[in-house]
C-alpha cells in the first residue's frame, strides 16, 4: 500500500477532475519511476495492472471494473494513453499530464531525466538501477522519496509475462481512444454555436455534446450550459462511466413522458434517475406513463391468473382427499 499520494488540487480543479480521479492520477504519475516499460508498436507504454491498483490505493476501490473505468476516465481528459497485452493494463502519461508536476512558471519540480527526453509522452523519474526501483527500503532509508513524496514498499508487481509473439517482435499493442463513441473524432460536425466546453478531452465534453445536440434536435434551441450544468454532468459520468454516461444522456431526450416533457427533459430529471434511464438504454425501452400502466395491468392479470390457478388447484387436491376418507 502506497503511503503517501500528493495531489495537485488547482491542476485537479483546472482539468475537471473529482477526488477520486486526482488521487488515481496522482498514483499513475508517479508509476514511470518504478513500473516496468513495455515496447510496443506505438511506442513506450508501462505496466499497471487494476490489482495492482486495488492493492496501492485501498482507499479508492476493492473492484477492478471500477478501477479501470477510472483510467478510462482519466484517458478522456487527455492525461494518459491506455493500451494493452493479453493480459495486463498499459498506459504512458501525455504531454498535457507533465503540468500536473510544473511550477507557477512552467518548469518542472522534478526535470525529466535525459535518457527519456526523446521519447514523446514519457515521463520517469527511475534511478540509476532501475531494477532496484519498487524494492522495500532497508533500515534508514527515506519513506518518503523527495522524488515523488510517496512511499513505494513492495511496489514491484508481477509483469514478466511473455509479450512477444513466435518470432520475436513485440506483441501487437491494442490502443483504446474515446472522444465521441469510441472514435478518435465527433461522428458528426460539432456546430460553432454549441454552449459549453469545447474542449475534447474535457470530462464533461462527450455528454454535454451528446445531450445538447440531442436536445437542440428536439426542441429547435440548445440547453443552457452553466456551472451547475457542469457540475451535474461530471456527477453523471461519475455514477454511469465515462463510457455510457454519452449514450444515456442522448436516449434521455427520446423520452416522451408527460413529466419530462413539462420539464422539458431538464437534466435534473436525468440526474436523478439516471440509473433507472441507463436500464432504458441498455434494453431499448422507453417507459412512459402509458406504458408503466401497461405494464401494471399486465402484472395485476398474470397475479390474478395465478390466484385463480391456485384457487382451482387447492379444491381439486381437496376433492381428491375427501374421496378417501
Amino acid at each position: 500500500m502506497q503511503y503517501t499520494v500528493t495531489i495537485n488540487q488547482v491542476k485537479a480543479l483546472e482539468w475537471g477532475l473529482n477526488s477520486q480521479q486526482a488521487l488515481l492520477f496522482a498514483f499513475v504519475y508517479g508509476c514511470p519511476s518504478w513500473t516496468k516499460p513495455i515496447k510496443t508498436d506505438d511506442g513506450i507504454f508501462f505496466a499497471l495492472s487494476k490489482a495492482k491498483i486495488i492493492e496501492e490505493l485501498p482507499l479508492l476501490t476493492d473492484k477492478p471494473d471500477t478501477a479501470y473505468r477510472m483510467l478510462k476516465a482519466l484517458e478522456e481528459a487527455g492525461l494518459i494513453e491506455l493500451s494493452s497485452t493479453s493480459n495486463i493494463t498499459l498506459f504512458r502519461l501525455t504531454e498535457k499530464a507533465v503540468e500536473w508536476n510544473q511550477k507557477l512558471d512552467g518548469s518542472e519540480k522534478y526535470p525529466t531525466p535525459p535518457k527519456y527526453k526523446d521519447r514523446k509522452n514519457i515521463r520517469s523519474t527511475s534511478d540509476k538501477s532501475p531494477s532496484k526501483v519498487g524494492k522495500k527500503s532497508g533500515q534508514g532509508s527515506e519513506k518518503s522519496p523527495t522524488n515523488q513524496d510517496t512511499n513505494h514498499q513492495g511496489t514491484n508487481q508481477d509483469t514478466s509475462q511473455d509479450l512477444q509473439d513466435a518470432t520475436g517482435k513485440p506483441a501487437q499493442s491494442r490502443g483504446l481512444v474515446l472522444v465521441v463513441d469510441r472514435t478518435d473524432t465527433p461522428r458528426v460536425e460539432i456546430p460553432a454555436d454549441m454552449p459549453g466546453p469545447k474542449d475534447q478531452t474535457c470530462k464533461t465534453f462527450k455528454v454535454w455534446a451528446n445531450y445538447a445536440m440531442a436536445y437542440r434536435k428536439r426542441y429547435s434551441a440548445w440547453p443552457v450550459w452553466n456551472a451547475k450544468v457542469g457540475g451535474q454532468l461530471g456527477q453523471l459520468v461519475d455514477r454511469l462511466g465515462a463510457d455510457v454516461a454519452h449514450h444515456v444522456a442522448a436516449h434521455f431526450l427520446k423520452t416522451s413522458d408527460a413529466a419530462v416533457l413539462r420539464k422539458c427533459h431538464s437534466l435534473n430529471e436525468l440526474l436523478a434517475n439516471a440509473e433507472s434511464y441507463h436500464t432504458q438504454w441498455v434494453t431499448g425501452q422507453r417507459i412512459n406513463g402509458t406504458t408503466a400502466r401497461q405494464m401494471e395491468r399486465t402484472e395485476a392479470n398474470l397475479s390474478a391468473a395465478e390466484q385463480a390457478a391456485q384457487m382451482v388447484l387447492a379444491k381439486r387436491q381437496a376433492g381428491e382427499r375427501n374421496e378417501y376418507l
